[in-house]
């Protein structure tokens, strides 16, 4: 018994026998109550009928009357008294014989209580009428009521029991067809059919589920998209360095190849293997970022001196192109609760980025304030800009601009900038206008609950 729908079929089964039973004999030992109960008061008032036939009407006629009450009546009726004798009514069968009914009248007074003969309900008195004791005693048959009552009881259950179970089976085919069909659609995902959904109409907790698992669907065939996207970029991105190392590679074989080519070969070798390189260093970044299991060593320190720092490091790179880093210094030190090294790679990649997409005698202005809330760090280069569909997909892995492409790199440092932005509880916001320039805006928390909320979980 495997699936949900013999499961509810047999539960079904089971509970509908478990219940009948227990109404059926509750109903019949209610109904066997009741119709003793009628009899017993059938049995006194004839017993008193009878009484007073005996007493106002004469031997000649009384036999007949009582004779036909007793049939109509479907009781057996017996009247014995020491002048008329023994005299037996109706139903034959079940009149006691003479010495019987003194037996049974020795040890009682005037009155036999109800007496049960299988279904036979008896009742008796002993009367004085007109100066002479008469017995009265008089008996029906239950057996035949009963009997009916039983039969129309089954057959109301057994048309109940008809009309729930093709109600049953309908609601259960209701209830099963959705859950059939999330399974197979489960089955077909679980085969790499991603844009396999179910049908969601209704607010039950099946179209819950249906909702659930297409919401679980859509993210799987986007994480697979992605995942395949990622895996083209980064055979490209690792093929072309890899080919210039093998193509050159090939060439220093050749013994005759002049000394200042064999060194310009080698430092292109060179150049080509720090950017596989870098390239695996940032995509193992990712990753730890991704699963988070990169812990924040959080400090306070100093905002100021850091951007201090990272400037000085990118000076050199930003006089080859002539370009100025202005960096107009708040009035008061800021101090930050972060990770400074975490930080101070994306302060790095920022400038270095806005330096490679700025052109010649351009300027990077930087600056920084402290609000209410959070710290503001605002780097602004006169570069060649991004449209909004640009910016839109700027944080997505080895994205790059077709126009960019001509520039060194990998499309792995913004993604790791909001890798960390994030994890800091910060936000970054981009401006940024085609031929104009850009405008990189960091906000990160001054409260360091959230930071140290993070580190305990």
């Amino acid at each position: 018994m495997k699936s949900i729908y013999s499961k509810l079929i047999f539960g079904f089964f089971i509970t509908i026998v478990a219940s009948f039973s227990v109404a059926g004999f509750v109903s019949l030992r209610l109904n066997d109550q009741q119709i003793e109960s009628t009899v017993e008061e059938d049995l006194i008032t004839t017993n008193d009928y009878v009484s007073k036939v005996i007493s106002n009407i004469n031997i000649e006629n009384r036999d007949d009357i009582i004779d036909l009450y007793a049939k109509s009546s479907e009781m057996a009726i017996t009247c014995y008294s020491s002048s008329e004798g023994y005299v037996a009514y109706g139903n034959k069968k079940y009149n006691p014989t003479p010495e019987q009914m003194m037996a049974m009248f020795k040890s009682t007074n005037n009155e036999l209580s109800f007496k049960h003969h299988n279904e036979v309900l008896a009742y008796g008195t002993k009367n004085m009428i007109n100066g002479q004791e008469y017995y009265i005693y008089v008996q029906k048959d239950t057996s035949g009521q009963k009997s009916a009552i039983a039969n129309s009881a089954i057959l109301i259950l057994g048309c109940v029991f008809l009309t729930g179970s093709i109600v049953f089976l309908v609601i259960a085919d209701i209830i099963v067809k959705p859950l059939t069909r999330l399974t197979n659609a489960i089955k077909e995902l679980s085969n790499g059919n991603y844009n396999v959904r179910v049908d969601n109409v209704g607010q039950d907790e099946i179209s819950k589920l249906n909702q659930g698992f297409n919401q679980m669907a859509r993210q799987l065939a986007k994480q697979d998209e992605t995942r395949q996207k990622f895996i083209s970029d980064i055979s490209h991105e690792f093929q072309t360095p890899l080919t210039s190392i093998q193509g050159f590679a090939n060439i220093l074989k050749e013994e005759d190849l002049p000394k200042e080519q064999r060194v310009k070969y080698a430092n292109i070798i060179l150049y080509n293997s720090k950017r596989l390189s870098s390239l695996a260093k940032n995509m193992l970044q990712l990753t730890l970022l991704d699963r988070e299991e990169i812990e924040l060593e959080l400090t306070n320190y100093s905002l100021v001196e850091q951007m201090n720092r990272v400037i000085s490091t990118q000076e050199n790179q930003a006089m080859e192109k002539n370009i100025e880093i202005v960096f107009e210094m708040p009035k008061k030190e800021i101090f930050i609760e972060g990770d400074e090294q975490r930080l101070e790679q994306v302060w790095t990649n920022i400038i270095s980025n806005a330096i490679k997409y700025t052109n010649e005698g351009g300027l990077i202005t930087i600056t920084m304030k402290k609000n209410s809330k959070d710290i503001e760090i605002s780097i602004e280069d006169t570069g060649i800009g991004m449209s909004k569909e640009v910016v839109s997909h700027i944080f997505e892995r080895f994205y790059r601009e077709d126009k960019a492409r001509n520039v060194e790199g990998n499309g792995l440092g913004l993604a790791i900038v909001k890798s960390i932005v994030d994890l800091h509880h910060g936000k970054i916001d981009i401006l940024s206008q085609v031929d104009v320039g850009t405008n990189f805006i960091v906000r990160l928390p001054i409260e360091k609950q959230k930071l140290i909320e993070r580190l305990k979980r």
